[in-house]
């Protein structure tokens, strides 16, 4: 039912939710940890270089920085940089042989929510 609702954004002449149903939903969603997750992994990724190295990583399970830097044309550095976000938000795990370090995504609901939007990472 729509019906006049004046609100600190304004009037809303489309409003459907009255004022105490709106404090329940504002209340849900801030304290929704799904929510607080997917924002996480959202700015995991908001980079496009990051997003590449995931799509990638996803893709071909590990690989090194200089397959990353080859594929991406971007320097060692910057995707060591990257990568570096990554294993702080405890998203990608490296593992080393010999001397060359392999990254892989490391978080499965991380992986799956990537996933999600990305059809072609899915096997």
């Amino acid at each position: 039912m729509k019906k006049k609702a004046n609100t600190k954004n304004g009037i809303c002449l489309a409003s459907i939710k009255t004022e105490k149903e709106i404090s329940a939903i504002q209340a849900e969603i801030s304290k929704s940890a799904c929510i607080e997750q997917n924002i996480r992994y959202l700015n995991a990724v908001k980079d496009g270089t990051r997003f590449k190295i995931v799509y990638l990583l996803l893709r071909f399970e590990h690989l090194c920085v200089c397959d990353l830097a080859n594929i991406l044309d971007v320097s060692s550095p910057a995707i060591s940089q990257h990568l570096r976000k990554l294993k702080d938000m405890d998203l990608v795990s490296m593992t080393r042989q010999k001397q060359t370090l392999f990254y892989s995504v490391k978080d499965r609901e991380f992986a799956n929510f990537f996933k999600a939007f990305n059809y072609e990472t899915k096997k």
